[in-house]
């Protein structure tokens, strides 16, 4: 899978990070609300917007959209802040898998869990920028259960699996969305 290319770096303020949730949500006749969750885990769409672009940067920019043909090709993108995450999806056990990829890089202060439990730091590896697109890698000594949920608590920069929202852009509107308002970006599930 491909990432996101950073440099060219966005401004400051130009690289917002959104989580999204689903819930469905009905009123009933006595005006209460009744709520349903329709997802366990987060996704999250993310904006950029650059102050400036080089030829260059741009040219890098509008392949990289190119050649993910629009909204079709899935990507991941790193968000440029550390910072603490808690309850990010890592995967489901199938009972043989020992090596899942973390949605994270440059991770510490790691809390895992399996169903929900915590995981006895002894009996399992980090290893730092060892999985797909530099991103962090936890090897279990034992698989986990088949069905197992694993989840993790880090602190580090958080990959984001996502797609270009819009799938029709020209040159001079991808230019204007990533110079002036926002090139968006649709987060997607993990699972």
């Amino acid at each position: 899978m491909s990432e996101y290319p950073i440099p060219p770096y966005p401004s400051e303020s130009g690289f917002i990070v959104t989580p999204v949730w689903k819930t469905i949500i009905a009123e009933t006749d006595s005006l209460k609300e009744q709520r349903k969750q329709k997802q366990t885990y987060a996704f999250y769409d993310v904006s950029l917007t650059y102050d400036y672009l080089s030829e260059t940067d741009f040219k890098t920019l509008w392949n990289f959209y190119m050649a993910r043909k629009g909204a079709y090709e899935a990507f991941y993108i790193y968000d440029l802040l550390v910072e603490d995450h808690d309850s990010i999806w890592v995967g489901m056990g199938d009972g043989a898998t020992i090596t899942f990829d973390i949605s994270g890089k440059t991770t510490t202060d790691h809390i895992v869990y399996i169903d929900g439990g915590v995981v006895v730091s002894t009996n399992y590896t980090i290893v730092t920028g060892g999985g797909l697109e530099s991103s962090d890698r936890i090897t279990f000594n034992t698989a986990p259960a088949t069905g197992a949920i694993i989840t993790i608590d880090f602190s580090g920069y958080l990959r984001i699996y996502c797609r270009f929202k819009e799938d029709q852009l020209s040159r001079e509107s991808f230019e204007y969305k990533a110079l002036k308002t926002s090139i968006l970006l649709k987060g997607l599930n993990y699972t």
